[in-house]
């Protein structure tokens, strides 16, 4: 879940230089704002590309996240992080859009200024995954933090504005281990470092007092209802199990020892996800977000509360029974790399 903080808030809300079609309802971002507050946000010496999360300038990534990095048209923004190795790949920024004409002047607006300024219609066999079918994708080497870098820029109005921007390098990579294609060399997960003490735990009697329910919906706000550490928790090892699945499955498909099928029928016969399992979590999931919804519209905090503290345990559960059945996929993985001679250690 993204944070929502107003850190470095000077940085994104300089007044940036925009180029509007007189034609356009739309604000068009001009190619100066794109190059040097949003490719990536804060310009070369901001967001670094290829670093994992925990190693980027926490407070720009709060002020960035979610609805922060408001530059115009966009509203709401992320950063995302390649599959495997959790490395930054791309910066997503996404605005509401008034009506086909405006999309239109939004697309070809765009396109006209990235040509003038040096950026190249891209020929590439590579496509960053994307929810934009017919996205115009440029690309032009840009200076960063790290020296110049190919970048990739996505723009496309399919009902709203959508403007991606991305380092090619980690583009690629994002892909590959998308189809568990990792890069050579890669070492074995390790299981993270539980955090230390005990995380504690927060029950919904507990909204009944008012310094403990209103710092819940500030985090809430602030997009972190998870106060007492449980889900964090859980989300890491969850995620290591993850990691270290993929890692088995490369590890084995490279020996050329056994092919997908038959790694996918081990996994179905050590612990099968059924489509009743993940039908009864997202129907929980739903059932909480619209108790808080209904909580909200009653202004009534302390019900928003309860309905909060019931999310965030739902969820750890669900994710602490995920990191349960990939591990006993993860035993069988292992227990078929040792009999076909597969170095795993």
């Amino acid at each position: 879940m993204k944070s929502s903080f107003c850190a470095l808030a000077s940085l994104l809300a300089l007044s940036p230089l925009f180029a509007s079609p007189a034609q356009a309802a739309i604000t068009i971002p001009s190619i100066e704002t794109i190059e040097t507050r949003m490719c990536p946000v804060g310009g070369a010496a901001a967001l670094r590309w290829g670093q994992e999360s925990s190693a980027q300038d926490q407070a720009l990534l709060k002020a960035f996240s979610d609805e922060n990095a408001q530059i115009a048209p966009f509203g709401e923004s992320r950063d995302l992080y390649t599959q495997w190795s959790g490395k930054l790949f791309a910066l997503e920024f996404n605005g509401a859009s008034p009506d086909g004409d405006d999309n239109r002047a939004f697309v070809e607006g765009m396109e006209q200024q990235a040509l003038a300024a040096g950026w190249k219609q891209a020929e590439r066999k590579v496509t960053p995954s994307s929810l934009m079918m017919d996205a115009r994708i440029f690309e032009k080497t840009l200076a960063t933090a790290d020296g110049p870098r190919l970048m990739v820029l996505e723009f496309d109005a399919p009902g709203a504005v959508i403007l991606r921007c991305g380092d090619l390098e980690m583009l690629r990579l994002h892909e590959d281990e998308g189809l568990e294609q990792l890069a050579p060399g890669s070492p074995r997960p390790v299981m993270p470092a539980a955090p230390a003490g005990s995380p504690g735990s927060l029950r919904a009697e507990d909204c009944t007092r008012p310094e403990i329910r209103d710092n819940l919906l500030k985090l809430m706000n602030d997009g972190r209802p998870d106060v007492t550490g449980v889900m964090d928790q859980a989300s890491a090892v969850e995620r290591y199990q993850s990691r270290l699945r993929t890692w088995l499955r490369w590890k084995i498909a490279g020996s050329g020892k056994a092919d997908d099928q038959a790694l996918w029928e081990i996994e179905e016969r050590a612990a099968p996800r059924t489509g009743d399992q993940i039908e009864k979590e997202f129907i929980g999931f739903a059932q909480s977000i619209t108790a808080i919804e209904a909580a909200r519209k009653k202004r009534d905090p302390e019900a928003e509360c309860r309905a909060l503290v019931g999310m965030v345990a739902a969820m750890a559960r669900d994710t602490s029974g995920e990191a349960t059945r990939l591990a006993k996929v993860n035993a069988a993985l292992e227990a078929e790399a040792r009999r076909l001679g597969v170095t795993i250690d």
